[in-house]
């Protein structure tokens, strides 16, 4: 993948909450505010976990890295996004601490091997099943990348990050995991449209219950379906994709079997005059889904089959 350092003029300042004694009245939702960005819509049960204030200059796009270890373990039923206006995305991954906690300049791929949740522009909360929960272990560090895009005529600021419901661990069935299903052999000619497919093979047996289609500005149409030696093709996904609203679209849990697979098709219409190539700027392109399934197996969160 590609690695892009983000301009030296980018102005941080840390601003993390981690599991802050006290509930607070959060984002249950986001609703776009007058700029196309989005604002905390109030509910109550919601918990910040961390976020990391920015500011970048016009015309220019980076990443910023937030890292914080947690103290306590935590069962996570629902996430939610903190995305205002220049937050391209965000990926939360966690592994053992690898750096001081913080707020740093980082790149692309400062990632770690596990998801813990994803957020694209106008992404919708996650809410698990029933029983349902990602487990975060003490000690364990969270790292979350915010990819930055500043479009505008002067430099933009903002808050993003992600915030969370927990539930008791005696009431938890099932662990869950993020995985990120597709391809990065992506090659679109000017002028043309194009169906980019990308496979993942399931590394274990699993149910799965949640989908998030995953492409850029060139990405019109998405078609996600499960390929399962017992129940033949199960469509998770299959419409229009608009990049302004990446959201997260809960589907009838689905059992897989280890070997079973995951199918992305990703239609891309290439309005410009040069090749459009994979790439993590938002004037490249990606084809993935996210997908949310349980038990957890502790795989790399990046699902992608060999030859794609």
């Amino acid at each position: 993948m590609a690695r892009r350092e983000r301009p030296s003029s980018t102005v941080l300042r840390l601003s993390i909450a981690v599991l802050a004694p006290a509930w607070i009245a959060a984002c249950g939702g986001s609703s776009k505010d007058e700029q196309g960005g989005t604002q905390p819509v109030e509910e109550e049960n919601w918990q910040p976990l961390l976020s990391g204030d920015w500011t970048l200059p016009q015309g220019t796009e980076g990443y910023t890295c937030v890292r914080q270890t947690v103290t306590e373990d935590l069962y996570v039923k629902a996430f939610d996004a903190i995305n205002p206006l220049g937050t391209h995305h965000t990926l939360l991954t966690m592994g053992e601490p690898n750096a001081p906690d913080g707020v740093t300049l980082c790149n692309a791929g400062e990632n770690r091997f596990l998801s813990a949740f994803g957020s694209g522009v106008g992404s919708n909360p996650l809410h698990f099943p029933p029983g349902v929960a990602l487990r975060i272990p003490a000690g364990t560090q969270l790292l979350l990348n915010l990819h930055l895009f500043n479009t505008g005529t002067g430099d933009l600021s903002g808050t993003s990050g992600t915030r969370i419901q927990t539930m008791p661990a005696q009431e938890v069935t099932s662990i869950a995991e993020g995985i990120l299903a597709g391809t990065i052999a992506i090659s679109i000619p000017p002028g043309e449209t194009r169906v980019t497919t990308g496979y993942c093979t399931m590394s274990n047996d699993a149910t799965v219950f949640a989908v998030a289609p995953h492409m850029h500005v060139l990405g019109v149409y998405e078609k996600v379906v499960a390929e399962s030696a017992a129940h033949g093709e199960v469509t998770l996904f299959d419409d229009a994709y608009d990049f302004n609203e990446q959201s997260y679209y809960p589907v009838e849990p689905l059992a897989l079997a280890k070997g079973d697979r995951i199918r992305v098709e990703c239609t891309h219409r290439n309005d410009t005059t040069k090749t459009v190539t994979f790439g993590e700027s938002t004037l490249s392109e990606m084809c993935f889904a996210g997908l949310y399934r349980y038990p957890a197996d502790g795989s790399v969160f990046i699902c992608v089959d060999r030859g794609q």
